[in-house]
C-alpha cells in the first residue's frame, strides 16, 4: 500500500490509516476546524465540487451525510487553459487522467462516496439534483468564468454553500468597491486575484440570500509559511 500511495502525485494529505498518510501537497488537517464545518451533517445530501483526491468528500461522510456526491474533472483537457498554454501541450499531457489517489483513499477508506464526472460548468438540478451542503473551495480563481460557476452551484443548493477560495487583501478598498485583478492563468493556471468584496459580491450575484464572510486566515502548501488569505463565505439560499 505504501508503494501504491508513492506512485500518485497528491493534492491532498489524507491519513488513510495504520500509520499511512499521503504526502499531498496541501494539508488541511490542521486548519479544519477555520472552515467553520457543521459537526454533523446526518441527513443531508452533500456536494463536494472539484474533490480532486477527496478530503474534503471523505470528512462530509464522517460526519454523518447521508450521501456525498464528490465531483471531478477527468483530464486536464478540461481544465480552464489559455488558448497559447493548452497550444505547448501535447495530447499526453492534456489526457493526463484525474482521480488516481481518490480511487486509492476510496478503496481504502471503504468510503459510500459517489465519485461522479462534471464540469462545474455543466452543473445542474437536472442533471444531480439539488443538495442540503454545497462545498467549493479553491476553485474559483482557476476558472475563465467563476461567475457562471457560482451560478450554477446556486442552482443546486437548497440549503447553505461553503465557498472558500484565496483573496488577496490589498485589493480591498475602504469605500467597498469589489476589485478583481485579472492574471491570465498563466501563473499556476489563476485567472484572477479576488478582493474579499468582489468574491463576496460574486457569491450574492449568483442569487444566494444571504451572504457571510465565516472566517479569514493565512495558509500554504505543506511545510511552506502560511502565504496565503484565505476566506470562506457561508451562501444560504
Amino acid at each position: 500500500m505504501a508503494e501504491a500511495v508513492a506512485r500518485i502525485n497528491w493534492y491532498h494529505t489524507l491519513d488513510l490509516g495504520e500509520g499511512l498518510v499521503t504526502p499531498g501537497f496541501y494539508d488541511h488537517r490542521g486548519i479544519l476546524p477555520l472552515y467553520g464545518l457543521p459537526e454533523r451533517l446526518d441527513g443531508m445530501r452533500v456536494l463536494d465540487i472539484a474533490c480532486f483526491d477527496g478530503f474534503w468528500s471523505f470528512e462530509f461522510e464522517r460526519r454523518g451525510a447521508a450521501e456525498v456526491i464528490a465531483l471531478d474533472i477527468r483530464s486536464a483537457r478540461e481544465l480552464d487553459l489559455p488558448w497559447r498554454l493548452r497550444e505547448t501541450m501535447t495530447e499526453a499531457e492534456l489526457d493526463r487522467p484525474f482521480g488516481e489517489g481518490f480511487r486509492l483513499a476510496h478503496e481504502v477508506l471503504g468510503s459510500a462516496v459517489k465519485h461522479t464526472h462534471c464540469n462545474v460548468y455543466d452543473l445542474s438540478p437536472e442533471r444531480l439534483g439539488r443538495f442540503d451542503f454545497v462545498h467549493c473551495g479553491d476553485l474559483l480563481l482557476h476558472l475563465r468564468d467563476p461567475a457562471r460557476a457560482l451560478y450554477n452551484i446556486r442552482r443546486v443548493t437548497r440549503g447553505t454553500a461553503m465557498i472558500s477560495d484565496c483573496i488577496y487583501p490589498d485589493l480591498d478598498r475602504l469605500d467597498g468597491l469589489p476589485i478583481m485583478q485579472y492574471d491570465g492563468a498563466f501563473s499556476e493556471n489563476i485567472w484572477w486575484r479576488f478582493s474579499a468584496h468582489a468574491l463576496s459580491a460574486m457569491i450574492r450575484d449568483a442569487g444566494f440570500d444571504h451572504v457571510a464572510e465565516k472566517k479569514r486566515f493565512r495558509y500554504g502548501p505543506r511545510g511552506e509559511p502560511a502565504s496565503m488569505w484565505h476566506a470562506v463565505y457561508e451562501a444560504k439560499a
